[in-house]
């Protein structure tokens, strides 16, 4: 059923919070919800007349057009978080990458009834339309947003969305290793269905990647903004769920320990009315697009797209580096003067739009290890150069703030090095405890005007 906008959001608000958006979590069960406001749930928005905030809930940021499992006929499902509650949200759909259109079919958001699960808890599905339609063709390029849907969400209550494929799809648009499970159906439309038997996990470290959705968005109070952090594989989570080198998932999988959602939670606690957006991309460097085509355009290259385009953004957290100094290219590496070159152009970029920038230092690499290929994270040049960007991000003053990191995460005996208490393995990535420790190293004044 589509009604007009503004019946809907008065209604929502009435029975649902008695207060459009900006409830940051509390005691109320959104199932509970759901069935108190039967009568408008799941009900679809049409019109362009909304007029209040709308801000980012969740998000990835998309990287490529690879895909690693064929997803042609198939129903696709795949969880997150959101960061920000709220009663009317809509889903932003990315084909950025692809040379093809690509159609989806009944993309469905639901409750996710355990962390990690393929189930859904039933009677929470929904069906999400584009312009009043259950499918939409993307084109090669596109970024979509479904129409408006009263759905109430909760920060840190798990949402599921699935969707079918209806048509060969040789080619969708992703963001490499999403730290979650993904699954994929036997053949058909399996989206509507709360019950996850059909359901297949894919491989982690395979396809275990975000595929099309780019972010959850939510009507806000005015006070409400969005933090965008946005960096490389530390800012994505890599290694919040699995220990690198064992290649075992760890428990913790789809407990959302990356750094943004440490940093989400300390922002809850303290009543901030700021919610964490994660631009983060494995391998992502600041300087020169990904050695492979998985970690993404230069961060100045997509800097637009992913922290300008985000809705609500108000501040951008940045660190990056360690890949520019560290990654195996043709080539020399940037000396450290040209990576504070791209800073100072990343600091213009963001104030040109009117943005708050933090930039964060470069945390230790010193012994990084991988299962795959050689990387430089770890040579005596990479360490002198990091110690000197390191250098003069903590004594500029053309950010509006920054965060130690290096400091937060270091041994104190051994320095270069991650702390073992903090170290996944590698040498390169922290674990959950270290993840946590870079939120807490936030010093949260810095977003308090």
């Amino acid at each position: 059923m589509n009604i007009p906008f503004t019946r809907v959001v008065g209604l929502a608000c009435a029975l649902l919070l008695a207060a459009c958006g900006g409830q940051q979590g509390g005691d109320t069960d959104s199932s509970a919800m759901v069935r108190a406001s039967s009568a408008n749930f799941c009900t679809s928005i049409q019109g362009n007349t909304v007029q209040d905030r709308a801000v980012t809930s969740w998000k990835t940021a998309p990287g490529d057009a690879l895909i690693t499992h064929p997803i042609s006929f198939l129903t696709v499902r795949q969880s997150f978080a959101p960061h920000w509650a709220g009663n009317v949200v809509r889903l932003r759909l990315s084909n950025r990458y692809s040379s093809l259109p690509v159609t989806f079919s009944n993309i469905h958001l639901a409750e996710e009834a355990a962390p990690g699960s393929a189930d859904m808890v039933p009677n929470t599905q929904c069906l999400l339309t584009f312009n009043g339609q259950p499918s939409e063709t993307l084109q090669a390029g596109e970024t979509v947003v479904s129409d408006w849907m009263v759905y109430p969400v909760q920060a840190f209550k798990r949402l599921g969305v699935s969707f079918y494929a209806p048509g060969l799809t040789p080619q969708v648009t992703r963001h490499l290793n999403a730290n979650e499970v993904l699954y994929l159906s036997l053949p058909g439309d399996h989206a509507a269905s709360a019950d996850g038997s059909v359901f297949v996990a894919a491989p982690e470290g395979y396809t275990a990647n975000f595929l099309v959705i780019e972010a959850l968005e939510v009507l806000a109070q005015p006070e409400v903004s969005t933090v965008v952090a946005v960096g490389d594989s530390i800012t994505d989570g890599s290694d919040s769920t699995t220990a690198f080198l064992s290649g075992r998932s760890s428990p913790l999988v789809a407990t959302d320990q990356r750094y943004p959602n440490h940093l989400q939670r300390r922002f809850n606690n303290a009543g901030m009315p700021f919610t964490v957006a994660n631009a983060g991309i494995g391998g992502n460097e600041l300087l020169r697009d990904g050695w492979l085509p998985q970690f993404g355009k230069s961060l100045l290259a997509r800097f637009d797209a992913d922290v300008l385009q985000t809705q609500g953004v108000s501040h951008v957290l940045v660190m990056i580096g360690t890949n520019d100094f560290g990654n195996p290219k043709p080539g020399q590496a940037p000396t450290s003067e040209v990576l504070i070159t791209g800073y100072k152009e990343l600091i213009a970029k963001a104030r040109n739009a009117g943005l708050k920038i933090i930039l964060g230092t470069i945390p230790p690499a010193q012994g990084t290890v991988t299962e795959l290929v050689p990387v430089l994270h770890g040579t005596d040049a990479a360490k002198r150069s990091r110690d000197e960007a390191n250098a003069w991000i903590r004594s500029q003053h053309l950010s509006d703030g920054v965060v130690d990191f290096e400091k937060c995460l270091e041994d104190k005996n051994r320095a270069g090095f991650l702390a073992a208490e903090y170290n996944s393995g590698d040498n390169l990535h922290p674990n959950p405890a270290g993840y946590a420790a870079m939120a807490d190293c936030v010093n949260l004044n810095l977003f308090r005007n």
